[in-house]
């Protein structure tokens, strides 16, 4: 049994004194101007024992915030808010990227598995073709993130350890290569976007230090037209042109999705946290033509769904999540890519289930 169940409670300090003086002990209280030493030891250890709490809860903390895992919502609780699951199919291995034909008659899917390549599905998930590189580029090819030209169809596919961006027809057909005109500006692609009139947004990740990270804004012939965010990004991912000038950017390893402005004007929108709607790793992103932002959060194995502002810069209406870790229907095991088409569907890249999965309002 412990000491509090066997043992009365002690006198305090100042009875004990006394009793000592009645019993011919020590003065009943110390010298003046001298502390008594098993009080100064006694704080000490109360000292000591704070500090190692406070450096426990502050590791707990920071830790929880890298890691956490969010509360399930109630079942019902955003119906009709959020996509419901439809289907998936399998045979790729590792997918990344995915992209979506305007019409959402072919799915474009990068995988990064023990063969870095880019294939084309149909929609029912048969797999129709790949997006070959011209055979004069000799490997390796590592295939990160897919865009679709939303006039012309055309495909790109960023191709980070080639540094280049290569460009086909709807159908698949090899047509170019992307070439900036500046000979001496080279990038190493994470995610890109495309916009209808041809131009193309690179986020460039060559350096592995985060102060040269940036945004690449390409006239379609190749022209450099601005450089975004050097300095204040952290291995930015996906890029999705919005329709007032505006680009969506997931800032990964910085916890945050931020927007440009066309005049180049950088603003946070989400960013890493505990609450409804906050971020854990950001990674693939999507805006369908319903005003929705899908932001796929690769640690937290769930997509969170925004409605966009009217003004770009103004912070997204968190609508709800769908997803969770596992690997039966409906699970994510570190998902990464997001698309949506016309129909309402949204095509999620399920990396570590080897599948593309499928949901829809």
């Amino acid at each position: 049994m412990s000491d509090t169940q066997t043992r009365p409670a002690p006198a305090s300090d100042d009875a004990l004194l006394e009793e000592l003086d009645d019993l011919g002990g020590p003065p009943a209280t110390p010298p003046a101007g001298v502390d008594d030493p098993s009080r100064r030891r006694r704080r000490k250890i109360i000292a000591w024992l704070l500090v190692v709490a406070l450096v426990l809860f502050g590791g707990l903390a920071a830790w929880y915030l890298m890691n956490r895992k969010p509360l399930t919502e109630l079942p019902g609780l955003q119906t009709g808010k959020v996509p419901t699951y439809k289907t998936a199919f399998y045979g790729v291995d590792k997918p990344l990227g995915v992209a979506v034909s305007p019409d959402g008659s072919r799915i474009y899917v990068t995988q990064s598995g023990t063969e870095g390549a880019a294939f084309v599905y149909d929609r029912d998930g048969k797999r129709l073709g790949e997006l070959r590189p011209p055979a004069t580029d000799k490997g390796p090819h590592v295939p990160v993130y897919v865009a679709v030209n939303p006039t012309t169809g055309e495909v790109y596919v960023g191709d980070r350890a080639a540094g280049k961006v290569y460009v086909y027809s709807g159908a698949g057909a090899y047509r170019s290569t992307f070439t900036p005109k500046d000979k001496k500006l080279t990038f190493s692609p994470l995610g890109i976007g495309v916009s209808g009139d041809g131009t193309l947004y690179v986020a460039d990740a060559s350096s592995s230090e985060p102060k040269d990270h940036r945004i690449l804004v390409l006239a379609g012939d190749g022209r450099l037209v601005k450089t975004l965010g050097k300095g204040e990004l952290n291995y930015p991912n996906a890029i999705v042109p919005g329709p007032q000038g505006e680009i969506y950017v997931t800032d990964s390893n910085n916890g945050r999705v931020v927007v440009f402005e066309a005049s180049g004007t950088m603003t946070p929108l989400l960013s890493r946290g505990i609450g409804d709607g906050d971020l854990g790793l950001p990674r693939g992103l999507a805006l369908d033509d319903q005003g929705r932002l899908f932001v796929v959060d690769t640690t937290d194995q769930q997509v969170r769904v925004f409605t966009a502002a009217a003004k770009p810069t103004d912070h997204p209406t968190y609508v709800g999540s769908f997803g969770d870790q596992g690997r039966e229907d409906a699970t994510f095991l570190f998902p990464n890519g997001v698309a949506t088409d016309t129909r309402g569907r949204v095509y999620v890249a399920d990396r570590e289930n080897n599948r593309i999965q499928v949901w829809g309002y």
